[in-house]
């Protein structure tokens, strides 16, 4: 699977529109639901600061998480 260096910054109207559901659809299954329970916990006053930040973070964190995923099995790692 190749990564794509251009989608690891900027806006995400889809992680924004779907918020925390975009993150556990993407395999970001623990940050999703910790998303979720921000929001039951505020009792969902903290639903608009969890749309704003999945809208940011979305594709960063996505990125961040392919890198890990893909390092882990790195011919390289196999030596140390």
């Amino acid at each position: 699977m190749k990564i794509q260096k251009e989608k690891q910054q900027g806006w995400s109207w889809s992680a924004f529109i779907l918020g925390p559901f975009w993150y556990i659809a993407h395999g970001l299954i623990l940050r999703g639901l910790f998303l979720i329970l921000i929001t039951i916990v505020t009792i969902g006053f903290g639903l608009p600061v969890i749309w704003v930040y999945c809208g940011i973070r979305a594709n960063s964190d996505y990125f961040e998480n392919q890198l890990k995923s893909h390092s882990k099995y790195s011919p390289s790692k196999i030596d140390e």
